[in-house]
């Protein structure tokens, strides 16, 4: 008896006498993404390292109305490495890899990528046009995802100023998502970043 799941399938053996004898199920192979980003305010073009955090990735069809595919969280290394398994995508289908961190600007790649046998990798941090409207900002010798969207509302603009001079002024630490710098203390720095990107008009760009 074979049963159909959604993300799975299991086969069960039974001899004549209607007795289970054996059982077993599989898993389609997972897809494996080995993806590296730079979160601006998290990095330093000097030591040319970033602060690590997590990271949420959307995958997302190519073809309007551009739906999600699958989603996955990991954690970046201080060169912004993180590698990510996704069970619902294909291989050979291309797909939009979206960016999700929690004080910046939600950034779409560039459309057409795809896993080859199970795996595919992505560089955010080369090259301008490797995201969507060349929405990146070079800082040092990376391009960076812009920091500073800490309502996440797709836009840095004045509200955001205003929760990160609140955070200040109640001196707040620790994991907070005014902490644009990730050095656990809402302060100056991170009024700077925001300022910076408000003023720069930076915004989600999507399809």
């Amino acid at each position: 008896i074979v049963t159909a799941d959604n993300d799975s399938m299991v086969f069960k053996f039974y001899n004549i006498a209607n007795s289970l004898r054996d059982n077993f199920k599989i898993f389609p192979a997972s897809k494996k993404l080995r993806l590296t980003a730079i979160i601006e305010g998290f990095y330093n073009e000097n030591s040319n390292l970033m602060i690590t955090d997590t990271l949420k990735v959307i995958l997302r069809s190519d073809n309007y109305p551009y739906s999600i595919i699958d989603s996955a969280k990991g954690f970046m290394n201080d060169t912004g490495f993180v590698v990510l398994n996704f069970q619902k995508a294909d291989n050979v289908t291309g797909y939009y890899i979206v960016l999700k961190h929690r004080n910046s600007v939600e950034t779409w790649s560039q459309t057409g990528n795809s896993f080859t046998v199970n795996s595919m990798n992505y560089n955010f941090t080369s090259a301008q046009t490797n995201a969507y409207g060349n929405n990146l900002v070079f800082k040092g010798t990376k391009y960076c995802v812009y920091s500073g969207d800490v309502d996440y509302d797709g836009v840095i603009d004045g509200s955001d100023m205003s929760n990160v001079e609140n955070s200040v002024a109640n001196s707040e630490t620790g994991y907070i998502n005014s902490d644009v710098n990730g050095d656990s203390f809402a302060d100056a720095g991170d009024l700077s970043i925001v300022e910076n990107n408000s003023f720069a008009s930076v915004i989600t760009i999507r399809p």
